[in-house]
């Protein structure tokens, strides 16, 4: 008899096993090793022999149960588990961070990474400055437009204060057919739209030629900026100005100078023009992305004068 024999449970005073007792694990046969000589394999002596009275390494005890390799007790799989100062599967774990937490003691990324919205060019003109030059802008081509239709557009003026002197009430039928026929009139009509026309054509001249010339208009040297080219920033030419004039002035003189069915697509166009500097990350609008321009702070263009050259 073996001293393995010996040292197993209830063999070794001749008691049988109990019938509930899982059968010891067997041990796989050992693997061969490099180091030995061909069919040699590690001796069991490298294992700590038993003690006597105490069951050998491996061997369960009556009434413990046995699992199989990789099966925790209480049938828990150690699977996506997370422990004690060891992340599981989208878990944070102690003294860890998870998943879209920061990391103190990392370095932090810069803004505009990893899907960031990246932080405007301190150079390019805010929507707000431009939205103030335009609005300068227009009402020079306003009050020239005025001056050139001053006598037509006085005496609609006169007869529509006739109006409202004879009439204290604007909403009465009297008012409301008197206005009509001032309306009709051919006189009254041919004035409008000339006056609107002129006012457009004002426009066109007075941004075509301001921006090929100097790079910017009353209003935009009010407010202290240049459009230039979005390649190099340079000087724009007689062609992206006049391009970018028309482009500008195309969805106002729609809306304002068609019916109500045509005009509806002026605005449109007239709104997104506005106000796709205030989404762009270069303040540009339409007509700068069809152009190829941008609009830049004049003090911007200063600083780079100033600086050498580094050639």
């Amino acid at each position: 008899m073996t001293q393995q024999d010996e040292t197993r449970p209830g063999t070794a005073t001749g008691q049988s096993q109990p019938a509930d007792e899982p059968a010891p694990l067997e041990r796989p046969p050992p693997l061969p090793s490099p180091y030995l000589e061909a069919g040699g394999s590690i001796p069991q002596a490298y294992l700590a022999p038993p003690r006597p009275g105490q069951p050998r390494y491996g061997t369960p005890q009556p009434g413990q149960r046995s699992f199989s390799p990789g099966q925790q007790p209480w049938g828990q799989s150690g699977y996506a588990q997370p422990g004690y100062g060891q992340p599981g599967y989208g878990q944070p774990g102690y003294g860890r961070p998870g998943y879209g937490q920061r990391d103190y003691g990392r370095p932090s990324y810069p803004r505009g990474a990893y899907g960031r919205r990246p932080r405007r060019d301190p150079a390019i003109a805010a929507p707000w400055e431009r939205l103030i030059a335009s609005i300068l802008d227009w009402i020079l081509i306003f009050t020239a437009s005025v001056l050139l239709f001053l006598s037509p557009l006085e005496q609609i003026w006169h007869d529509w204060q006739a109006i409202m002197a004879r009439y204290p009430d604007p909403y009465s039928p009297a008012a409301q057919a008197a206005i009509a026929s001032i309306q009709r009139d051919p006189a009254t009509a041919h004035t409008i739209i000339y006056w609107f026309l002129s006012m457009f054509g004002i426009a066109l001249v007075y941004y075509w030629v301001q921006h090929a010339a100097w790079g910017a208009t009353i209003g935009k040297r009010v407010l202290g900026m240049r459009v230039v080219t979005t390649a190099d920033r340079s000087p724009i030419g007689v062609r992206a100005a006049g391009l970018r004039a028309v482009t500008f002035l195309v969805g106002p003189a729609v809306c304002l100078l068609l019916a109500v069915p045509l005009s509806i697509p002026g605005a449109l166009f007239w709104l997104a023009d506005t106000g796709l500097p205030m989404f762009d990350s270069r303040a540009q609008c339409i007509h700068d992305k069809l152009a190829a321009t941008i609009v830049i702070r004049q003090r911007w263009l200063d600083q780079q004068a100033r600086s050498p050259s580094p050639w």
